[in-house]
């Protein structure tokens, strides 16, 4: 199912339980044609293409050392539904609207910051196996392998290609981030739920989704192991217009371990095949 799939199948339904019977199935498809990863994550993989089962438990830099978070909040996807009040064709006409709606539901979900390592360490560290996503609900605590595991899935849900990386973030800090197929199936876009757009206007400071147009090659050498470099042109063509925006370097790598599937098991090898 595409993103434009969805939105005509999703705009036929006409009262909520119909919807939550599409919501339901639409779910249980996506489970049961989730690859089987058992973990994923900083130093497990360099990028995972698929729909994340609520098994699968997710290890960001600190969470290494404790327990691996797992998406185990099924409600998500109805309620990023009723956040656009089930207007999926006034509110998510377009993958600049879709993205800007599905940053600020995360940060509604999370909050806005990511806390320290101390006050992650405090959820995390209660010897459990894994962490409940729900636990982090409105603690500004997460950090980038959370959010961006939440905007893969719903991502997924609304039938985007997208995929979850793994890697560095100027060349030193760990860092989660995505990269999906617009609706044509050729542009490649960089997001960084993460990390913003900063802005000035007449109110203040402003933030838009950190959004960056990357061309195919540029998405094969970052899978090559090179550094990709933020461009700030597409945030400020989509959201930013006249305004002063606040242009940090940002450069982006890819971890270099990848899994492969063979006999319905999964082992993990360097390089990248898909």
């Amino acid at each position: 199912m595409t993103f434009i799939e969805f939105k005509n199948a999703y705009s036929q339904l006409k009262n909520d339980d119909e919807r939550i019977e599409f919501i339901n199935n639409r779910i249980k498809q996506l489970v049961e044609e989730a690859k089987p990863m058992e973990s994923i994550g900083m130093g497990i993989n360099g990028s995972y293409d698929s729909f994340i089962a609520p098994t699968v438990g997710i290890a960001s830099n600190e969470t290494q050392f404790f327990s691996k978070l797992v998406l185990d909040d099924m409600g998500v996807y109805k309620e990023f539904l009723d956040y656009i009040k089930n207007d999926v064709d006034g509110q998510l006409y377009g993958e600049p609207s879709t993205i800007n709606v599905i940053q600020y539901f995360i940060w509604n979900y999370f909050g806005y910051n990511a806390g320290n390592v101390f006050q992650r360490m405090d959820v995390y560290s209660d010897g459990q196996d894994y962490l409940s996503v729900k636990d982090l609900r409105g603690k500004n605590i997460a950090a980038c392998s959370e959010r961006s595991a939440m905007v893969q899935n719903i991502l997924k849900f609304l039938g985007f290609d997208s995929e979850l990386v793994f890697g560095k973030i100027n060349s030193t800090e760990s860092h989660a981030y995505i990269i999906f197929k617009a609706g044509n199936g050729k542009t490649r876009i960089l997001y960084d739920p993460m990390n913003p757009v900063v802005y000035k206007t007449g109110d203040g400071e402003r933030y838009c989704p950190g959004v960056c147009l990357m061309s195919e090659e540029e998405y094969i050498q970052l899978k090559k192991g090179s550094n990709f470099t933020f461009k700030y042109d597409l945030a400020k063509k989509l959201f930013v217009g006249n305004n002063e925006c606040f242009e940090e370097p940002r450069n982006y790598t890819c971890d270099d371990i990848k899994y492969s599937l063979n006999d319905d098991s999964l082992q993990n090898k360097s390089g990248f095949t898909r």
